[in-house]
């Protein structure tokens, strides 16, 4: 007699973590680790994966399994393997982390679809670019190499895309399956083009805005084994492989790659313990590396590919960026929120029939609103930060202009104050600006000029990014403003002209990253300028002298690198240290703080006991409120360890209750 040990993508209780049922004797059905399977739960039947198979008979009676669900995608070893990783590393549930691996329309859904076969189709490129020295020597390098990760390295515009079609075409020569990782989904259309155009193999797109049809769909194509090219964003990672050969990540600094909610997982650290578990190789590329990534291919871990060159017939350098002070703007009566020689920029691109991108990395009208008489700012209720002003709002059947305050964290409208609600004074300003205000201001300057913009208020539906690309990819648009959406992966050869209207908007926050941030966004976005022709870029600031402006227009990776791991090693932050953040929630801030603070001195009395019995330095644990300390009527307090290898992870596993607390290994912020 057999017993299965069945794990549920639903918690079950606090400390079960599996039910144990019966594997039926009499069945020709054969029963395996990683199955999908039906099982009687109290009076209903759900589904769950066979986690483990013991002889031993529990001391409890069981119940027989129902039976195997049919052409459902099972899990395989290794993804056995990787989801013990994940929940262990991020300190997640079982429950959760399988839920990654089984979306919710293979387990909710009654009976899944038989899908037919896909064409048999040839796997050649339909053409091929000539390939210059750098990216033959990468190509070689990245076959030959006994490391697991390879770090390409190269300037906005070196081809790191055609490294990335070599690569697909070795993989579908062998009849094996590639992973093409993607940071943001609005890329994916696009992304899917641009393999649709080299190879006759269709792509297969995976990530969280497809239907549930269209996800079971790929889900079983992948499955299968007959998609052979798969694209997505980081939940692409868990989809059923059957003989992956590579893993590609491109923009691999992006932070999307990041996830927010448990298992807070970052799809980097996911795909190399994939590639280890599979045996394969993962290849990473970006113009801006992380700071990690990067000091672990200068350490040898990774290897490192630089692209230095754009291989282009004109030879074309990158764009000549130029740093504008706004203090000076000001000084010379220029209140315009665009210097005076972006003005004089725009006007001459658009008498050329060039295009233009202005990038602001804030969305709105204005920032805040105050009154100038006392004082007075119009704050989220919900949230303890100020609203922000919109001239448009968005609304389920498109975007009408409507004068409203939006809180961009809990989404909340409320009507703009025509009188100060504290002293009813009519002196009421908006302050800040945002890419709606750089919309209204071109309209102004050129009323006849053809507008675009891509934030999160135009591109909430399906499909309306794609369509935005597409339009201004045809010369439909003078001009596209937007955020940090268009900053990565879009090849647009017809633009010569970028303008930032502000690069020091992150700056101003109080994390260790904010510099590494604003380093590759404004190297990002100026990279999109000079495709076919000399391009530049205008980057307006009040922080000239910052270095990681003066770096990003400089287009010097090098310089900023040194200059930031150096400042990383003084302050003993990554990549030369672990962080683990921890969070606590509570209506009632006091509740919030005693919750945290319970845990912080637990914290403080086992980091003292592991210093002495170790050699090992103690982890640095600090206590303080969250940047926003209230944010959807929660309170928030946060702890911080900061410590050398595994010994954060080690002193929150030393502690038998973290009821209440949200564990983020390794965040992207500290605040």
């Amino acid at each position: 007699m057999k017993y299965a040990e069945i794990l549920l993508p639903n918690q079950i209780g606090s400390n079960i973590v599996t039910l144990t049922y019966q594997i039926p004797e009499n069945t020709e059905e054969q029963y395996q680790i990683g199955q999908l399977v039906e099982i009687p739960l109290r009076n209903k039947s759900v589904k769950g994966i066979i986690y483990n198979i013991q002889t031993v008979k529990p001391k409890f009676n069981t119940r027989e399994i129902t039976k195997i669900v049919a052409n459902a995608p099972h899990l395989s070893t290794w993804q056995i393997e990787l989801l013990n990783w994940i929940s262990n590393y991020y300190f997640a549930p079982l429950s959760k982390t399988l839920r990654l691996f089984l979306p919710s329309s293979i387990t909710k859904k009654k009976k899944l679809t038989v899908t037919g076969p896909l064409e048999e189709t040839s796997m050649e490129l339909k053409f091929k670019h000539a390939l210059n020295l750098e990216q033959k020597s990468a190509l070689k390098t990245i076959k030959n190499t006994p490391k697991t990760v390879c770090l390409l390295h190269g300037i906005t515009g070196s081809g790191k895309t055609e490294i990335y079609m070599h690569t697909v075409e070795e993989s579908l020569k062998a009849k094996k399956q590639v992973l093409i990782l993607i940071p943001e989904i609005a890329l994916t259309p696009q992304t899917q083009q641009r393999f649709a155009d080299h190879f006759n193999e269709k792509a297969v797109a995976i990530h969280s805005q497809l239907t549930p049809k269209q996800k079971e769909l790929a889900w079983q194509s992948i499955y299968k084994g007959e998609a052979k090219i798969i694209i997505g964003s980081r939940s692409a990672l868990f989809a059923p492989f059957q003989n992956l050969s590579h893993i590609i990540i491109d923009e691999e600094h992006d932070a999307c790659y990041k996830q927010d909610q448990s298992p807070r997982y970052n799809a980097i650290d996911v795909a190399i313990k994939m590639a280890e578990l599979l045996g394969i190789k993962v290849l990473m590329g970006s113009a801006t590396p992380s700071l990690e990534s990067y000091h672990k291919a200068k350490t040898g871990q990774y290897e490192l590919i630089e692209l230095i060159e754009r291989p282009t017939k004109e030879n074309l350098s990158l764009p000549k960026a130029k740093i504008i002070d706004l203090r000076d703007e000001i000084k010379r009566k220029n209140f315009s929120i665009f210097s005076e020689i972006l003005q004089v920029k725009l006007q001459e691109k658009l008498e050329q029939k060039e295009q233009i991108i202005l990038f602001l990395n804030r969305r709105g009208a204005a920032s805040a609103v105050i009154c100038r008489a006392c004082g007075f700012i119009a704050n989220c209720p919900n949230c303890e930060i100020p609203m922000t002003y919109h001239r448009k709002i968005t609304v389920e059947d498109g975007i009408h202009s409507a004068e409203r305050l939006v809180c961009h964290h809990c989404g909340i409208l409320k009507k703009v104050p025509s009188t100060c609600p504290e002293c009813n004074s009519h002196y009421i300003k908006f302050i800040g600006l945002g890419t709606q205000r750089v919309e209204e201001e071109i309209q102004k300057l050129h009323p006849n000029a053809k507008v675009l913009r891509a934030d999160r208020d135009t591109t909430g539906k399906r499909d309306q990014f794609k369509a935005i690309y597409e339009s201004f990819k045809n010369n439909k648009a003078d001009i596209l403003i937007g955020t940090q959406m268009i900053a990565i992966g879009l090849h647009l050869p017809k633009v010569n002209l970028v303008g930032i209207v502000m690069a020091d908007t992150g700056l101003t926050i109080p994390n260790f990253r904010s510099s590494e941030r604003t380093f590759q966004i404004i190297t990002q976005v100026s990279g999109r300028a000079g495709r076919e022709k000399e391009g530049q870029a205008i980057i307006q600031t009040y922080l000239p002298n910052h270095y990681a402006i003066v770096c990003a227009a400089a287009h010097d990776y090098q310089g900023f690198y040194q200059k930031e791991i150096s400042l990383r090693k003084e302050m003993k932050n990554p990549p030369f240290s672990n962080l683990i953040k921890l969070t606590f929630k509570d209506p009632i801030n006091k509740k919030a703080m005693q919750k945290s603070l319970a845990i912080f001195n637990e914290l403080e009395k086992a980091n003292q006991n592991a210093a002495d019995s170790s050699s090992n330095p103690p982890c640095d644990i600090n206590h303080y409120p969250a940047l926003i300390p209230r944010l959807q009527n929660q309170y928030r307090w946060q702890i911080l360890l900061n410590g050398v290898g595994a010994a954060p992870a080690n002193l929150i596993r030393s502690l038998k209750n973290l009821e209440g607390a949200i564990i983020d290994v390794d965040p992207l912020s500290t605040v």
